[in-house]
């Protein structure tokens, strides 16, 4: 008698798994990217990749595209006022950066580079902190903007090797992805995230999450 293969084995299963991995990494950073296009909502559209991807990675949902609209539907209003703030803040860091690199070429104004480097802490401080906050969204699903803003700080002071790592790695695919300017609206938003809330998969319990799947915005 011939002996029937299971269904779900084989080496196309497992093929088809493994494309699974780009496939949806693909599908929530577009979905994300378009999210993020009025530039004010870019770290609500991360965070909301970040749930989405969560939940496929625990739950092995598939439907991220769908999803991260969901997650940032039920979010935005908790993460959009900071969105706005950070885009102020990387924007001002931005010109100190742009400031402090002209002073140096142009080897003028000691005061203004000393006072030009002072900025460099804030914008390590503000990229760690951007960095993981993807990871403490999806831990405290039910959370305000503030104890993410806490336990993001938290993680990237009790988990430094793990924080300077997933930096490395954030700046490595970002350059790699801008050889291929093609390749970011797909993978920009999302391989980062991906690979942070990897990184820190297991680090420590999560606060709470909501027993429903996606929550209702805080009010």
């Amino acid at each position: 008698m011939t002996e029937r293969r299971a269904p779900g084995t084989g080496w196309e299963q497992t093929a088809l798994r493994i494309l699974t991995y780009p496939a949806n990494l693909a599908l929530a950073g577009a979905a994300g990217f378009i999210l993020a296009l009025p530039v004010v909502t870019a770290v609500p559209a991360v965070l909301a990749v970040a749930r989405s991807l969560d939940g496929w990675m625990r739950e092995d949902s598939t439907t991220v595209f769908t999803s991260t609209f969901r997650e940032f539907a039920a979010t935005w209003r908790r993460t959009l006022p900071f969105g706005i703030l950070s885009v102020v803040v990387v924007g001002l860091l931005a010109f100190d950066a742009w400031f402090l690199w002209a002073q140096v070429a142009s080897g003028t104004s000691g005061l203004a580079i000393a006072v030009g480097g002072a900025s460099i802490p804030v914008a390590v401080s503000v990229v760690v902190i951007l960095l993981v906050l993807p990871v403490a969204v999806c831990r405290n699903r039910d959370g305000t903007m503030k104890q993410w803003l806490a336990e993001a700080g938290f993680l990237a002071i009790t988990h430094p090797v793990q924080t300077t790592v997933q930096l490395i790695l954030a700046a490595v695919v970002l350059a790699t992805l801008g050889l291929v300017p093609s390749m970011l609206p797909f993978f920009g938003i999302s391989l980062p995230v991906y690979l942070v809330l990897s990184g820190f998969a297991g680090s420590a319990p999560p606060s709470s999450r909501s027993a429903s799947g996606t929550p209702g915005d805080a009010a």
